[in-house]
């Protein structure tokens, strides 16, 4: 194989931004992991369970979770879809490439918390679970999931559709509302207060990600992302 090592240096004013063409080499590409903190794990297909580092670059499939005090932020790579994992989640992230480099997003989680920020969409996104399906219209939302696969969404910006997948009602959850997907098969929408709010941990970002990745025909390129960081919490 051949190793070839290209590096790309960006100096960036917030949040991280990945332009599409600079992962558009390796079409299994779709996230990176931008902060890792506890027990957090992620498994590729076909491999053993291994502690997820921070910088990995996540290909379509893969598996992550997090324990008792593990928290995970990963960055999609077509337009900076942020998602923020809690402790006690176990989730699969798959993506399929459009022509234009943009991805098809999905979420799958068995149980646990996640935060979504679609700041400027592209392709699709959305989030599933064992009873429901959560699609995304460019927006801020909170999806939590019971071990009886209940699943509450909590939007903060914009609109979000939540689906049933045992009875195909659906319904939409607006800003400042909360929707409820039972194992019943019924949807409802309500109100919501902060107190329902999953509280952040801090996340101080480093101020540079260095990234390995091989592209289709086997060369290791790296990636050097330098960037300042935009401070505080969601």
């Amino acid at each position: 194989m051949n190793i070839a090592k290209s590096v790309f240096l960006w100096t960036l004013c917030g949040l991280i931004l990945f332009g599409s063409f600079a992962f558009a080499e390796n079409a299994k590409t779709i996230a990176v992991v931008t902060m890792v903190q506890g027990e957090a794990e992620y498994q590729k297909a076909g491999q053993n369970w291994k502690p997820l580092s921070f910088g990995l670059v996540l290909d379509d499939g893969d598996k992550l979770r997090t324990g008792t005090e593990g928290f995970i932020a990963l960055v999609f790579t077509d337009d900076r879809t942020e998602l923020k994992i809690r402790p006690n989640s176990d989730i699969v992230v798959t993506a399929q490439r459009n022509d234009d480099y943009s991805l098809n997003k999905r979420v799958s989680m068995e149980v646990g918390e996640l935060f979504t920020n679609v700041s400027q969409q592209k392709g699709s996104m959305e989030v599933a679970t064992p009873t429901s399906v959560a699609a995304v219209k460019g927006t801020q939302f909170w999806v939590m999931v019971n071990a009886d696969g209940t699943t509450d969404v909590l939007t903060l910006e914009g609109i979000v559709d939540l689906m049933n997948l045992l009875s195909g009602l659906n319904m939409d959850v607006g800003q400042g509302q909360r929707g409820t997907s039972g194992a019943d098969g019924d949807v409802g929408v309500g109100g919501y207060t902060a107190e329902n709010l999953p509280q952040f941990i801090n996340e101080a970002m480093p101020k540079t990600i260095e990234i390995e990745y091989t592209d289709e025909e086997g060369n290791v390129r790296t990636l050097i992302i330098n960037y300042q960081d935009a401070g505080g919490e969601e």
